[in-house]
């Protein structure tokens, strides 16, 4: 072997799909539905000394899969599935690692946007849903699809980065067989962290690589990750359809009241319940993990947060909110306005009417 590389037998690369797939789950009455399955929880240990953990713990089961066999690498037969109340779900494939670490970026570049894993995932998610039943409310599986490879190492020697150079570790993180500039190298190793002496992980924004004996606890915390990116981006693509319709149902309000007696109205109300979905997602997503007290998942949480770019997306999200509650107001203002007016208009009528009832009488 030489000192450019080192063995990664052992290893495992974890690739994570997630999908929406209805408003949300009652996970009591999903684990009773779906056979084998267990509610997850992080880890209580030296490095989660205080009990960090998901506010509400999310349901995994596995789920048999057909062979998938590739050139470069062979899938386990068994997809894991988490299902988090928020209506979302993630199906984990495992590929087990052989061989060295240059062979890593080869890999990377084949599994980026895999159809055959894809299609697996789907199918998989397709036939939990169909476990799930009434547990889903609304249920509704999203076309769109976040995946996120995760390469987990085990500690070799008392040099962790011993066959794992920057330049290396970047072309895996960012699935490119070439060498990469060195501006891109700093770019790709720079949300790097470490717990203890034997452990570390070096987060991108389209895989993550984690060098430890027991991953376990951020292999949850970046399948997480990565569900909040699908979510977002569904929350943000959801409101940008909303602020559209507000803006349609705005303009037709300045031309007067007789488009706004019903076909308003039934908008204002669609714009109201969008309001009230999004802002309960919105909340739900965020309040799911509490990692506080542990700097170790919560820097991780962060570093992820901020290479898949879901900061941006939140802020994103909460903008667009402002603006659907800001239409939404005028709205109800221009109804109030109009019903004044319309009221003005009946009682003139009605006093014009009673004079001239007195006048002919």
């Amino acid at each position: 072997m030489t000192e450019a590389s080192r063995s990664i037998a052992g290893g495992t690369c974890h690739v994570f799909h997630a999908f929406e797939v209805g408003y949300s789950i009652d996970i009591d009455q999903a684990a009773q539905r779906v056979s084998g399955a267990g509610r997850i929880a992080l880890a209580s240990s030296d490095r989660n000394v205080a009990g960090a953990d998901f506010e509400s713990r999310p349901l995994r089961v596995s789920i048999e899969l057909a062979p998938i066999t590739h050139e470069r690498f062979t899938v386990t037969p068994r997809a894991h599935v988490t299902i988090f109340h928020f209506g979302a779900m993630s199906v984990r494939l495992d590929i087990p690692l052989t061989g060295a670490t240059p062979a890593l970026p080869q890999l990377a570049r084949t599994l980026v946007g895999q159809a055959d894993l894809l299609h697996a995932a789907r199918t998989v998610a397709t036939e939990v849903i169909q476990l799930l039943g009434t547990a889903i409310i609304r249920p509704a599986l999203s076309a769109r699809c976040e995946d996120y490879m995760v390469f987990a190492l085990l500690p070799e020697g008392d040099d962790l980065r011993a066959g794992l150079p920057d330049e290396l570790i970047a072309r895996i993180l960012r699935a490119e067989e070439g060498a990469l500039a060195p501006e891109q190298v700093r770019d790709a190793v720079s949300a790097c962290t470490s717990y203890g002496n034997d452990d570390f992980a070096v987060i991108d924004w389209n895989g993550a690589i984690v060098v430890d004996r027991t991953p376990e606890d951020a292999l949850s915390v970046l399948e997480f990750a990565n569900i909040e990116l699908i979510e977002m981006r569904w929350l943000d693509d959801r409101l940008e359809d909303a602020l559209e319709e507000a803006f349609r149902t705005a303009a037709q309000s300045m031309r007067g009241a007789r488009i706004l007696s019903v076909q308003t109205g039934r908008h204002t109300r669609r714009i109201a319940e969008l309001q009230i979905d999004a802002a309960a997602l919105y909340e739900s997503v965020n309040n799911a993990l509490k990692l506080f007290g542990d700097q170790w998942l919560a820097r991780l949480h962060q570093s992820a947060t901020h290479r898949l770019h879901i900061d941006d997306y939140e802020r994103s999200v909460l903008r667009k909110l402002e603006t659907l509650d800001s239409i939404y107001g005028k709205l109800r203002d221009r109804q109030v306005q109009i019903r004044a007016e319309l009221l003005e208009v009946v009682v003139i009528v009605l006093i014009a009417l009673e004079m001239l009832v007195l006048v002919r009488g």
